[in-house]
């Protein structure tokens, strides 16, 4: 361990790209972060294969997916205000383990079959609480553990590895549930989450900034909610992205109930098909960073939302598997594009004292892809797959038809 930790402080130095590598404590968190995205990335393909098993309903799953939705909508607005309020490593590390114990316990159900449905719901309901914890502890927490100048590189560092599990983790888990079945993948799971739990255990003299206590959070919110209607290209960017969120995303939740009943893939094929839009994602945001400063990012965005729309239409009604693969590539560029430059336009457009109720409010659109699993699951039961995609594809359109392309806000925006 101390030649390796030799070699990262003789190394980073030289690699400017990694200069955030060169404080141990960032180093934990990093490799903490790594852990916790490849779980993230494969515990909704095992519970939803488990959830399919168990049933054999896709409206099962879309109440499965529900259940973790509601508690991570409720709570996504006041997980940051938690973050700045309370000790950020104690709080990461409470979730963290809970995340830990609850997968281990599910995992232990399922091995000795004496796992149910309800017991799943309540699971689901458990995790999205704490991920809704989690995830803005863990972004507010980054600028605790580097100096000022290197605090743009640990956040770069810290996405890149959440990108990259992402990709990995459902692949991992497809594969181990075909080799090995569903108790040990969820077996494995809960161990890549007791890993990121322990990394978090080894930062060592954690300090963060006294926050003032006495913030108005439901004025705050308030404040926010009237600045978005209030504000045309706010109520743009925002509005579609609550119809992306609902009509569009949610496919990625339900993609295993949908490999299994139209392309009657394996878990593993599950697993590509996620990794596929992954990859896509990855693609999208090299070449968005390629672009650099490009003036015509309200262009970008419009382009981004339609790509996603026409393709995710096209994967609805694909019956070949890596027809399907190919297609959900410019599926996940599309989505990522628009996620990722309209946030990017909010944070330019927004004034700073009113940044962070905007941002609340995008984050709690992309929240939405959780709740509109349980419709569009409904939709696939009682008619079928390529309608209760397609017609999601089509509602996203419909939405940027009218603010985006009608609407001229977005059209003749320069920044």
């Amino acid at each position: 361990m101390a030649q390796v930790k030799a070699i990262v402080r003789a190394v980073t130095p030289h690699l400017p790209s990694m200069r955030a590598l060169r404080y141990p404590n960032f180093r934990w968190f990093w490799v903490s972060t790594s852990g916790q995205a490849v779980a993230q990335g494969m515990q909704f393909l095992i519970l939803g294969w488990l959830v399919l098993d168990l049933t054999g309903s896709t409206s099962q799953l879309g109440l499965t997916i529900f259940f973790y939705g509601i508690p991570n909508l409720t709570l996504v607005l006041f997980g940051g205000i938690f973050a700045d309020r309370v000790n950020r490593r104690k709080l990461l590390l409470f979730s963290q383990f809970g995340v830990t114990v609850i997968m281990f316990v599910v995992a232990a159900l399922t091995v000795t079959d004496l796992v149910a449905v309800w017991q799943i719901y309540v699971a689901s309901f458990l995790l999205g609480t704490l991920h809704a914890i989690n995830m803005p502890t863990r972004l507010a927490m980054v600028v605790n553990l580097v100096e000022r100048e290197d605090i743009m590189n640990a956040v770069v560092l810290n996405a890149a590895v959440m990108n990259a599990g992402r990709i990995i983790g459902p692949a991992v888990a497809g594969f181990v549930i075909d080799l090995l079945g569903l108790g040990p993948a969820l077996f494995v799971n809960a161990g890549c989450y007791l890993g990121a739990a322990s990394c978090v255990l080894m930062i060592r003299g954690f300090v963060q900034d006294a926050q003032d206590r006495r913030t108005n959070i439901l004025g705050a919110l308030r404040d926010g909610l009237v600045y978005f209607g209030k504000t045309p290209l706010v109520f743009t960017i925002v509005g579609i992205g609550f119809a992306f969120g609902f009509f569009g995303m949610p496919h990625v939740q339900v993609m295993p109930a949908f490999a299994r009943e139209v392309l009657e893939a394996t878990a593993g094929e599950a697993g590509l098909l996620i990794t596929a839009a992954g990859v896509g994602s990855l693609l999208a945001n090299v070449a968005l960073a390629m672009l650099g400063n490009f003036r015509k990012k309200n262009l970008l965005l419009i382009g981004a939302l339609l790509l996603f729309e026409v393709a995710l239409f096209a994967f609805a009604w694909s019956h070949w598997f890596w027809v399907s693969w190919a297609i959900l590539l410019f599926v996940g560029m599309g989505s990522i594009g628009y996620i990722s430059l309209g946030t990017t336009v909010l944070q330019l457009s927004v004034p700073q004292e009113l940044q962070g109720r905007v941002m609340s409010l995008w984050y709690v659109s992309a929240g939405f892809m959780f709740i509109g699993s349980l419709p569009m699951a409904l939709v696939a039961d009682l008619v079928s797959w390529p309608v209760a995609l397609g017609g999601g594809a089509i509602i996203c359109f419909a939405f940027t038809l009218w603010l985006a392309i009608l609407r001229p806000t977005l059209r003749r925006l320069e920044v």
